[in-house]
């Protein structure tokens, strides 16, 4: 089984600074064609995350001017984070019960690796059916 570490695809992590506003966020995470941003500190340190849901719920819903309000006061500071180490199958297990498609991947000294999706799962998880469909046909072929 593949760990998470291996699962990340060597993308840059896109990271704001919690002063920047959430349109600065909405822009950012278009032109990079994801669904989160890391928010940081200066030093790289993860403070928190802002999602495409956090822009639904906490900006367009509520009518605030996304310009005018700052991804530090909007972001989801309690981060749940992966290990590099950890399986695919447990965060997944982990992302589920928690209710999250974006995840933190930290090394062993805590490093952000990357930003783990969903998405990121569900394409190790048709991978692993693909060769397990292949290898049914195989056996039932006769193939050695």
């Amino acid at each position: 089984m593949k760990t998470i570490g291996e699962l990340l695809t060597g993308r840059e992590v896109l990271t704001l600074g919690p002063g920047a506003s959430a349109a600065d966020a909405a822009r950012a995470m278009t032109d990079h064609h994801v669904g989160a941003v890391l928010i940081a500190a200066p030093d790289g340190q993860p403070l928190g995350i802002f999602t495409e849901r956090d822009l639904m719920k906490r900006v367009v819903v509520v009518g605030a001017d996304p310009a005018g309000v700052q991804l530090g006061d909007l972001m989801t500071s309690e981060l749940f984070m992966a290990t590099s180490d950890q399986t695919v199958t447990e965060v997944a297990q982990a992302m589920q019960d928690r209710h999250i498609r974006h995840l933190p991947v930290v090394d062993a000294k805590d490093h952000v690796m990357g930003l783990l999706s969903l998405r990121d799962l569900l394409r190790e998880h048709l991978r692993i059916k693909a060769e397990e469909v292949q290898a049914l046909t195989d056996y039932i072929q006769g193939a050695e």
